[in-house]
């Protein structure tokens, strides 16, 4: 049945399976040699999204049970999000010498398993625009992005995210204000993902 806070939680979930997309690809776009910075027997996420895969094929089979597949999505999700926090967190740590490297191949074999289970979902494609509908051609264009969160907003949200989760209240008392400025506000969920808007 449908409810606002359901309708609250899909769009959550939405944001932050975009979120983790744009992040992967931003950091694969600039780390054009990612196959050969890890190597894929030591890599505790390509190992992560081995298993979920597999119990997503088993779900899928299991008369399409959406829950579990579900699941196992954002288990994968939840790998990547953690080993953006990891290196967020070193590169905030004072005593390291050398700048924390992502793992590279656990990240492509995210993207890799995001686009398979994505045959099944058909989460990523493109809203076509109704004629006269706001962001459509030829209607009002207030928003240049059609709704979209600007990509370096995103990055501060993530950032002041991490800050949170470090206990790092002034910074993120401060990302929060740098995302004011850029006019957005950025509401805390209990136990989900910040939900941004234009202010």
């Amino acid at each position: 049945s449908f409810t606002e806070a359901a309708l609250g939680a899909a769009k959550g979930a939405l944001k932050r399976l975009d979120r983790i997309q744009v992040m992967i690809d931003d950091v694969l776009k600039n780390n054009e040699d990612s196959s050969s910075s890890s190597d894929t027997t030591t890599s505790v996420i390509v190992a992560t999204v081995e298993k979920e895969l597999a119990n997503f094929e088993v779900a899928i089979a299991d008369d399409l049970s959406m829950p579990r597949a579900s699941a196992c999505l954002f288990s994968i999700v939840k790998a990547a999000e953690k080993e953006f926090k990891r290196v967020a967190k070193l590169k905030k740590e004072e005593d390291v010498e050398e700048t924390p490297s992502l793992d590279m191949v656990g990240l492509v074999r995210v993207q890799e398993a995001l686009k398979q289970m994505d045959q099944v979902f058909g989460i990523y494609y493109e809203v076509p625009q109704v004629k006269g509908e706001k962001g459509a051609a030829g209607a009002d264009d207030d928003n240049v992005n059609g709704g979209a969160i600007p990509e370096d907003v995103m990055d501060l949200v993530v950032q002041r995210t991490a800050a949170k989760d470090a206990k790092d209240w002034e910074l993120a008392d401060s990302l929060r204000a740098k995302i004011t400025e850029l006019g957005f506000a950025v509401k805390d969920v209990k136990g989900g993902d910040p939900i941004v808007s234009k202010v």
